[in-house]
């Protein structure tokens, strides 16, 4: 049998620990959440539960990845979901043809979908 000192016993705890911390956090980035997606899940708007919803917003388009099908906004504030005015990332819905979409444009845009996870339903070019 092993015999460990309490030096010992104590460091395999603390690099027990550390390897606990780092895999947590590697699972919480596998989750792939979008840059500024974090904190959505505590914003008014967001603890209806599963019930989809549909937001209007506007915005300037700042990227578009035709290969990934998504495309990223500086939006103005979204008071239908409670969200602040942010730079985001959405996955655009199979319908929307992104590519007419480019980056400097002024657009209106609609999102559908619950629980922080919105999906970019149609983008139009902005009056």
């Amino acid at each position: 049998m092993l015999k460990f000192s309490q030096s010992n016993r104590k460091g395999m705890f603390a690099a027990a620990a550390a390897t606990n911390l780092l895999l947590i956090g590697a699972a919480h980035a596998q989750a792939g959440k979008p840059s500024g997606m974090d904190n959505m899940l505590g914003m008014s708007g967001n603890a209806s539960g599963a019930k989809s919803q549909t937001a209007s917003a506007k915005g300037t388009v700042a990227a578009v990845d035709t290969g990934q099908h998504k495309v990223t906004f500086d939006h103005e504030p979204i008071p239908a979901i409670g969200w602040p005015a942010m730079h985001m990332e959405f996955a655009a819905a199979p319908s929307v043809d992104l590519s007419k979409v480019k980056p400097g444009e002024k657009v209106q845009f609609t999102l559908s979908g619950a629980k922080g996870s919105y999906t970019v339903q149609s983008i139009t070019p902005s009056p």
